[in-house]
């Protein structure tokens, strides 16, 4: 090789997941980690479905527009 390359990533599970295509290139390597912060992994739809009591869409939709109602017009 004529020019260092960086490959993005992450290191997980004792593996190196690159950020994209790794280039056609071959030399001698080295893997360098960077500790990042940890973040709560996961999103909004991980707490669908975990709610102590499920409602229908029916009743959210009832609930939804009787506090509509109560608003008045304003």
């Amino acid at each position: 090789m004529d020019q260092t390359l960086i490959i993005q990533g992450r290191y997980a599970g004792r593996r190196f997941i690159p950020d994209g295509p790794l280039p056609y290139a071959e030399g001698a390597a080295q893997l360098v980690i960077t500790p990042a912060p940890a973040h709560a992994s996961g999103s909004i739809a991980d707490a669908f479905g975990t709610a102590p009591v499920l409602r229908a869409g029916d009743d959210i939709l009832a609930q939804m527009q009787v506090e509509r109602d109560e608003w008045g017009d304003r």
